[in-house]
């Protein structure tokens, strides 16, 4: 019996043996094609069948060093790489714990790299091999190895683009870069990678939180063009708020250039005045185009509340100057008249367009009590008896009690 256990132990301390030396394997393979292809773009998991019907694996000499390996679990070429789903669980605890050992490893800075580069791209919020990584970055400035961190980065953000961990690591790097070097020509390059995430991933607010990051390390003409150049991308993805925020930081980064360099942020020539109006007017030709779209909703109050606090500041400084208030009250009300005249339609779009209109109209005379008086009269002229008529126009039997609350706030107001 004894004699049984031990060959039954043996043959299992042999089992262990071989996966270990199996995994062991696989990573050192991993890392050689990693290394052997500086370029590579592109990373997916597959599940094994797939993998087989790529036929050959990576080109040159590895694929004669390893070719097992490259035939069942890795495929690489053009700077594509593929994965077996077979072995990720074996390939990650193996490359984790070669990671730790090197970790506690003096003068261990090449390997490091190595094992957090492979073991981020298996794991990609793994903040103790990101935090690594930086410790040996900081040792010397090596531009080309920043830039190598920043593609490193494109290819996590390719497959997981909304991971924190690497837009949190990728904007480290470019901090680093911007202490010792111009950062234009890195800020139009961020630009055009956020804008093709943002095509794969709707609604990403990490990527557009990047991009919005990246504003104070443009130049002025930067700003002006990243408006210019989102506006196409804006009408295309009306409902994605996140583009509208971004617009919402340039042009107060505009605004701020001006405040800084003692300019007049609201003559009616300046060019912040031209451009808040040319927004003004596109927002609502979207808004009549794209009905029921709380995202173009949202943008219209950012710009409403500047553009009358704005027009206030002026009519107090030139009282004989033909009021801005009125002539932008007057427009507001015959766009909400439209709204809630609108014809009804099969999908309630008309509905949900009145509700946020009347929301919008409301949320003006809080934000602004200046001009609650000027809207009242404007409502009379489109036989609205007032605020509280608007609120009973637009209401839908389903949100009655969030309007009655909106309703009782304005009788308190």
């Amino acid at each position: 019996m004894e004699q049984e256990d031990g060959s039954a132990a043996a043959v299992e301390q042999q089992a262990c043996g071989a996966e270990e030396q199996l995994a062991d394997d696989l990573l050192h393979h991993f890392e050689r094609i990693l290394h052997s292809d500086a370029l590579i773009d592109e990373v997916g998991f597959l599940h094994p069948t797939q993998l087989c019907s790529l036929g050959c694996g990576q080109d040159g000499d590895s694929t004669s060093q390893a070719p097992e390996f490259n035939h069942r679990y890795f495929w690489c070429r053009d700077h594509k790489l593929a994965i077996s789903s077979e072995i990720l669980p074996e390939l990650y605890r193996a490359t984790h714990g070669a990671f730790f050992k090197a970790r506690n490893a003096p003068s261990q800075a090449t390997r490091l790299m190595s094992l957090t580069k492979a073991l981020l791209i298996l794991c990609p919020d793994m903040l103790t091999a990101w935090n690594s990584r930086k410790m040996v970055l900081l040792e010397t400035y090596d531009f080309e190895k920043l830039k190598d961190e920043l593609q490193l980065c494109a290819l996590i953000l390719s497959y997981s683009p909304k991971d924190e961990s690497t837009w949190s690591h990728r904007r480290w790097v470019l901090k680093q870069v911007a202490e010792q070097q111009d950062m234009a020509e890195l800020v139009d390059k961020e630009s055009v990678l956020v804008k093709e995430i943002a095509e794969t991933s709707k609604m990403n607010y990490r990527a557009w939180r990047h991009r919005c990051w990246l504003i104070p390390y443009m130049k002025r003409k930067q700003v002006l063009d990243e408006l210019k150049k989102s506006t196409r991308w804006s009408e295309l993805h009306v409902a994605d708020n996140c583009c509208f925020h971004y617009r919402r930081s340039l042009l107060l980064a505009l605004l701020d250039n001006h405040l800084e360099n003692g300019l007049d942020s609201f003559s009616w020539e300046s060019e912040t005045y031209l451009l808040w109006k040319e927004e003004l007017r596109w927002n609502e030709m979207l808004i009549r185009r794209y009905q029921g779209r709380e995202s173009l909703w949202n943008h219209r109050r950012f710009l409403s509340q500047w553009w009358i606090q704005q027009s206030l500041a002026v009519k107090e400084t030139y009282p004989s100057t033909t009021s801005q208030v009125d002539l932008f009250i007057t427009q507001e009300i015959c766009l909400l008249s439209e709204c809630l005249n609108d014809p009804a339609d099969e999908f309630g779009e008309s509905c949900v367009q009145a509700e946020l209109s009347a929301l919008y109209i409301l949320w003006i005379s809080k934000q602004v009590p200046a001009v609650k008086g000027k809207l009242e009269e404007g409502l009379h002229s489109i036989s609205i008896v007032g605020l509280n008529d608007v609120l009973v126009r637009a209401c839908r039997p389903e949100k009655w009690l969030l309007w009655m609350n909106l309703h009782v706030d304005l009788q308190t107001g």
